[in-house]
């Protein structure tokens, strides 16, 4: 049968098809695993597919609909799982609508029977539909909302055994596939569907459950397997009891028999008494539904134009008496576009109602609209560790997610990381990556937010720098520093642990101890959550502990205190100086994770060993958002290397064979030190499957990455003995290293944004073991260095790898802007090189470059062409001045010189350099064609417009023949050009061009991009030119402050801003403006470039001009005598500005003397 929706039976009433308007439904089947949609519910024996045959005998208003997809078990093996199961839902949804719509039955009554994977599919299909409220495709809201019930057969809600899932046999056939064994393909990117995936899937789902009656089916008989005979889906994963619904087992069936039915069957008698109960149901209520719905849509439309328009529309005062939850009524109303809480709400949360309700009571969120707005409310939930807080503002935002547009979490754990949550909100708001843009973007919004403010622990914490600006938004705070409760200004609360029976409770599910409880169960049950003090964290490691068949509920607690005695021990054996009580505090809570770990430790498996040696290694990375990609591509770079054919001669064997010998072990994990045969990112995943059958990590959304609760990370580290914890930091730092290959890196999203997410983990690592080379700085090399290998060949491969990681490390910190940092650790990589392998090497003069950068990044600009000149002399010596490498050198000097103000320096070096060039390289090389857009630039700043607009018109020409207009490198090269075409007073095309160079950027690179706002600045300059000054000045305001977020404010970028601004508010005859914002800027350019830089020069020229206008010759003669003093220490007289300045004061000198000439004779005939 061909994939999508089909019409298995349609009833006739009076010759027409049921419409919207009867009392009809909708009954959708939707098959599951290696299945399709006529035989999952074909009884084997007869051939009765009871959906077609049977079920139309008892239910005579029900069209009957299935829904094919591919199956296939291998399909749905990859890390992609959800990406196929939200493309089948999204499809599902999109068809299902379509078939509705034009039956003109879009509010038909609809119930869902779902088999297996089915059932996932349905539950992303509403929670697909369910969020479809905007005006475009609000129709897709339809599904959601007719949707009455769900009857699901064996389908996995809160667990699956996934090593099951491995190596699962399918006794089912398809239409197209013989029986056959489920085959996982050995290769990288294919995983078995986690626990993790469930978890999303129903934490979606939990908030449209209590609109949506339910019929929970599990499997009587287990399933044949390879190994034996198992349940597919455990009964209380089909049937969890904390979902409110119907239940009930099909005793005589396995997983593929359970859905097959002959009219004699008593299964088939219970399944078709509930659909017959539902049927009679579904038709009343889902109209109340849709009125309901109706109106819900309607206010929010109100509201949003009221939002948009600033006025009160009109909108009812009483809202229509409804039977259910506000929550309910405003699923459907509500649109969210941006969800990252702090975490994932477990599937074990529970109780808490009384803080729920006080959250629910001090924000209110389901009333605000823009109008109401008239502060911003901030309320802190504190308490100690492990009392769940996280969760908490996690479940809030779940239970509110549809009355907020956007919700965002700040880890406050450390500035760094408060700092990048903020980066990564601005880069969400398409703004650059800081600190700035991310709360600016906030404070702009007109849309409702939440800020969760997550772990604000320290008591150094600087609170009010995490603060949004301005009235608008929530802000929740968890913290365990109690004096941060007088920063709510709507509530605070306390949480102190469960309440007593919730605790209970708690343990009992965690533990899957199902009622009836006993007298024995309850006694026990209550002894150990008072013991833990009620602690939600504590409760689960028990309960995991209970459910692993660790010990049972009676024992728990002699084994519990027998690891809690052995706890306190150990500590007064180590007196490792860290205070009693700072310890002691932490005592019971950590024996309930040596407990849990303990199974892990003493398990004689290689993915119980992995597991140990990957928490050891994670207890010194930050604890959250740990991807798993940094095993699995530091597994494949391992791999590989020891892949790589060798490449030295048969003879140099021996040699070879020496040097492995010699060279020291590594300090990796064993995952990382396998054979490339056994080394499989399989590896990882088994050992991340230990951590979490403990509930020692949980993943991620994603499920790519990985976090610690703040208790387990300082757990895992105080757990290592304190004389092997250097050792584990080091290992931690190398495993991270591990994960990044050698200069020159790959620059796509993918691998910036992995690295991006590095940094915590390196600050962590790094805090803990510093990367430090004085043992090398002792010796004593010179002429001798390349004897090292021989004489001391540890050593040398020691200093190898840690000059390795030290450039790497600068690597990775210059990425993320961070410049001092990695000046200092490219700066111990550049002189390790230069004693290692001399300052002549290729090593050490790429590592002098990449400093160079550094150091420009930070202002040190004479540093920068310092180590520059020593690279392009070094590589004349050693390459000849001919080579690509030198010249490629020498053109990056010139390039330093010009940014410097040595306009002198820079346009000797760059015509010779360009000749070079043309003649060695060829005149359409790429480096040619560079060194010539900069040899442009540099003719432009000595005023030789002409031959500027030549050079830059040629490269242009040669660039477009093999590049698309758009390409960045030609957009500089017409960003040139336009400027060239500016001097010559052609204004016409400089801005055409200017106008296509800012559109290129912002689209490719961000509307705050620098390079776009420098192209903003531009442009400004020719609306300026043309006299369209109030352009010129709006893009120019907002462009500055854009540059003050991104950049700073001290920027050249900025600054120059400033200038065009000055230049348009005298244009326009605000010269009191102008003149202050000028003085500003030379003041500040004065500091940061010095009074010898070109810059200084015009900004002083400048300021004369505008005392010239405000007829002040005086002050500004002494402007421009500043000026051309500035102008002549660097540029020279030579520079055509130093005439220009200087016939300037030389005109108003004899003007200035001419009018005192003049007062002095009106002065003496008045006498």
């Amino acid at each position: 049968m061909p994939l999508g929706l089909h019409v298995l039976y349609s009833h006739v009433l009076s010759g027409t098809l049921l419409d919207q308007n009867s009392d009809g439904v909708d009954i959708v089947a939707v098959h599951g695993l290696g299945e399709n949609s006529t035989e999952a519910w074909t009884h084997h024996e007869t051939g009765t597919l009871w959906l077609r045959d049977l079920l139309p005998r008892r239910i005579h208003n029900a069209r009957v609909l299935t829904f094919d997809y591919d199956s296939s078990p291998s399909f749905f093996t990859g890390p992609d799982f959800m990406d196929k199961v939200q493309s089948h839902a999204t499809t599902l949804v999109a068809d299902l609508e379509g078939e509705r719509n034009l039956g003109n039955a879009s509010r038909r009554p609809l119930i869902f029977v779902c088999h297996g994977l089915g059932g996932i599919i349905v539950k992303s299909a509403l929670v697909h539909s369910a969020s479809r409220t905007s005006h475009f495709t609000s129709h897709l809201n339809a599904i959601y909302v007719s949707t009455f019930a769900i009857l699901f057969f064996g389908t996995p809600h809160d667990h699956i055994d996934v090593g099951k899932w491995l190596t699962l046999f399918t006794s089912t056939t398809t239409a197209h596939q013989p029986k056959r064994e489920l085959s996982i393909p050995n290769d990288s990117t294919a995983h078995p569907i986690t626990v993790h995936t469930l978890e999303v899937v129903t934490n979606q789902f939990a908030p449209l459950m209590k609109k949506v009656h339910m019929y929970l089916f599990w499997e009587g008989v287990r399933t044949q397997l390879v190994n034996g005979a198992d349940f597919m889906v455990d009964p209380s994963s089909a049937a969890p009891h904390m979902f409110d619904a119907e239940r009930c087992g099909i005793l005589d069936s396995n997983h593929s028999e359970m859905t097959k039915f002959c009219q004699s069957d008593s299964a088939y008698r219970t399944v078709i008494s509930a659909l017959l109960k539902y049927c009679h149901s579904a038709p009343a209520i889902v109209a109340y539904r849709w009125k309901e719905a109706m109106e819900h849509l309607m206010r929010m439309r109100r509201s949003e134009a009221s939002e948009l328009t600033g006025l009160l529309l009109e909108i009812p005062d009483k809202i229509p008496f409804s039977t259910e939850s506000k929550n309910d009524a405003v699923d459907v109303a509500s649109e969210n576009e941006h969800f990252n809480p702090p975490c994932t709400v477990s599937m074990d949360f529970i109780g808490q109602e009384h803080i729920m309700e006080a959250l629910q009571k001090a924000f209110n969120p389901e009333e605000q609209t823009l109008l109401s707005i008239k502060q911003q409310k901030r309320f802190v939930v504190y308490g100690i560790g492990g009392s769940g807080k996280t969760q908490i503002s996690a479940k809030y935002a779940q239970n509110n997610r549809q009355c907020y547009w956007a919700i965002f979490t700040i880890d406050a754990s450390s500035p760094q990381t408060a700092k990048q949550s903020f980066c990564k909100i601005g880069r969400i708001g398409g703004l650059e990556a800081t600190e700035d843009a991310g709360k600016h973007f906030l404070s702009q919004t007109r849309k409702t937010w939440l800020l969760i403010i997550d772990n604000a622990d320290k008591p150094d914490l600087n609170f009010e720098s995490l603060i949004i600006p301005g009235e608008r938004g929530h802000i929740l705070v968890t913290t365990r520093n109690p004096s941060l409760r007088r920063k709510g200004n709507v509530g605070n609360v306390e949480v102190k642990g469960l309440r007593e029976r919730e605790a209970f409770q708690l343990l009992m599910k965690v533990a899957d101890i199902r009622q009836p409880w006993d007298l024995p169960t309850e006694t026990s049950g209550n002894e150990i959550t008072k013991a833990l003090g009620y602690l939600a964290l504590a409760v689960i490691q028990a309960g995991n502990s209970i459910y692993n068949k660790i010990c049972n509920l009676k024992e728990y607690l002699t084994f519990y205190r027998r690891f809690l005695a052995h706890r306190q021990r150990r500590k007064t054996w180590q007196n490792s100086g860290e205070s009693v009580e700072r310890n002691a505090e932490n005592d019971d809570i950590y024996s309930t994770f040596d407990f849990s770990f303990q199974n892990i430790a003493s398990s004689n498996t290689t993915p119980s060993q992995d597991a140990v040696e990957v928490l050891n290694i994670v207890s010194f990375y930050h604890f959250d958002n740990i991807r798993i990609e940094i095993f699995e591509r530091g597994m494949s770079l391992e791999r590989s290397h020891l892949l790589q054919p060798p490449i030295a001669p048969l003879q140099a064997g021996f040699v070879n064979a020496l040097i492995s010998r010699l060279r020291p072990p590594r300090a990796l994990p064993r995952i990382l030190k396998q054979s490339a045969e056994d080394m499989h990112p399989l590896c990882i995943r088994e050992a991340l499957r230990e951590l979490y059958a403990s509930s020692l990590i949980t993943y991620g959304s994603d499920e790519r990455s990985f976090s610690l609760h703040p208790l387990v990370h300082a757990w895992a580290r105080d757990r290592i003995p304190p004389k092997e914890r250097s050792l584990w930091a080091m290992v931690s730092f190398h495993t991270l290293m591990a994960s990044i290959p050698l200069p020159p890196m790959e620059s796509r999203e993918p691998d910036l944004s992995f690295r991006r997410s590095l940094i915590p983990h390196l600050n962590e690592c790094l805090d803990a073991c510093p990367m430090e080379f004085r043992e090398f700085y002792g010796l004593r090399i010179g002429r001798y260095r390349r004897f090292m290998l021989l004489f001391q060949p540890t050593l040398v491969f020691s200093f190898r790898e840690m000059i390795q990681n030290a450039a790497k490390c600068g690597i990775l910190y210059a990425e993320t802007g961070d410049f001092s940092k990695s000046a200092y650790y490219l700066f111990l990589a550049k002189e390790a090189l230069v004693k290692l392998v001399g300052p002549h090497d290729a090593k050490t003069t790429a590592a002098m470059l990449g400093l160079a950068g550094v150091l420009w990044g930070l202002g040190r600009l004479r540093e920068a062409i310092a180590l520059q000149e020593q690279v392009a002399k070094s590589r004349q010596q050693v390459l000849g001045p001919n080579h690509r490498e030198t010249l490629l050198a020498m053109d990056s000097l010139g390039q330093s010189f010009w940014l410097n103000g040595q306009y002198c320096e820079a346009l000797q070096l760059q015509q010779q350099t360009a000749e070079n060039m043309r003649i060695h390289l060829g005149e359409r090389d790429e480096n040619t064609l560079k060194a010539l857009d900069n040899l442009g630039v540099t003719l432009g700043s000595w005023h030789r417009y002409t031959e500027s607009r030549d050079i830059h018109q040629k490269v242009l020409a040669i660039r477009k023949q093999t590049r698309d207009e758009s390409d960045l490198v030609v957009l500089e090269t017409k960003n040139n050009l336009a400027m060239a075409l500016l001097d010559l007073k052609e204004l016409g095309d400089a801005k055409s061009l200017m106008e296509e160079v800012y559109n290129g950027r912002k689209a490719q690179m961000g509307k705050e991009h620098p390079y776009t706002l420098w192209a903003l600045c531009y442009l400004a300059k020719i609306y300026t030119e043309e006299g369209e000054l109030q352009k010129a000045e709006h893009i120019l305001v907002e462009g500055i402050a854009a540059g003050k977020r991104s950049l700073g404010e001290d920027h050249l970028g900025v600054l120059m801003g400033c200038g065009e601004l000055a230049r348009a508010y005298s244009r326009q005859g605000r010269l009191d403006e102008a003149l202050a914002l000028t003085l500003a800027t030379v003041d500040k350019v004065k500091l940061s470039r010095g009074i010898e830089h070109p810059d200084y020069a015009t900004g002083m020229w400048s300021l004369g001009q505008l005392w010239e206008k405000k007829q002040n010759q005086a002050k500004a003669i002494n402007a421009y005598r500043i000026a051309l003093e500035a102008t002549e220490k660097r540029l020279t007289a030579e520079h055509p500005l130093y005439k220009i300045i200087s016939d300037r004061i030389v005109l108003l000198t004899e003007r200035h003397h001419c009018n005192d000439y003049k007062e002095a004779a009106v002065a003496m005939i008045q006498s």
